[in-house]
């Protein structure tokens, strides 16, 4: 999915079958886009043979995909899409990662209970998606043993003029999703006051990526 589009998480019932498998082409034909492939790239360079992963907003798994060619052990990855969910799993499937990767439906902070702790969690372009952004954290930080990765939107003017007019635009259409421009501090206080180090990795026009290592 291109750097310029506003979100693609998986928000609940808003993203169809279509949709799913659009993506799903675009990502064998180009591969990861360049926030995604800088976040991976940044977590193998920690080492990661053997780890375990939880891709939080999975899409159609891109990330947890790479992370097992890389040499991670496990992947559960996490959407509330049930079609990107069905994606994933059959895409994994045909990597050969059928019986590494357990694919899980619903809201990471509803289901959070059900998924053991890993080693790394993942989140690209989520934290834009969910209103809750202490309660999602919280729980994050509950599970990640080692890193937490995150693409999110930068605090810029553009980007606080683009969340008001798909805030506008959501409202006409009926459409559930909003797009969220929480406040990097928030999201430091948060993932440091549970041990991680901030470490800057890479940004775009609209996109920032950043990876929280814990000692």
């Amino acid at each position: 999915m291109p750097d310029d589009a506003p979100c693609s998480c998986g928000c609940p019932n808003t993203f169809s079958t279509r949709e799913a498998e659009a993506d799903l082409r675009r990502y064998r034909e180009r591969g990861p886009d360049g926030t995604t492939q800088a976040l991976i790239k940044a977590i193998v360079a920690e080492g990661i043979d053997g780890s375990t992963i939880i891709d939080i907003g999975a899409g159609v798994g891109a990330i947890q995909l790479a992370l097992l060619d890389a040499g991670a052990a496990r992947a559960t990855s996490v959407d509330a899409t049930e079609a990107y969910v069905d994606v994933a799993r059959a895409e994994a499937g045909r990597r050969g990662y059928a019986d590494r990767v357990d694919a899980r439906l619903g809201l990471f902070e509803a289901i959070a209970d059900e998924i053991e702790s890993a080693d790394v969690v993942t989140l690209d372009r989520v934290v834009c998606c969910d209103p809750d952004l202490p309660g999602l954290l919280s729980r994050v930080s509950d599970r990640a043993r080692r890193m937490v990765g995150l693409v999110y939107p930068r605090e810029t003017w553009w980007n606080r003029l683009a969340a008001r007019v798909m805030d506008v635009w959501s409202w006409v259409t009926r459409d559930p999703t909003r797009w969220h421009l929480h406040a990097t501090a928030d999201i430091d206080r948060i993932l440091t006051g549970a041990g991680f180090t901030r470490r800057e990795v890479d940004r775009s026009l609209v996109w920032q990526v950043v990876l929280y290592v814990r000692a």
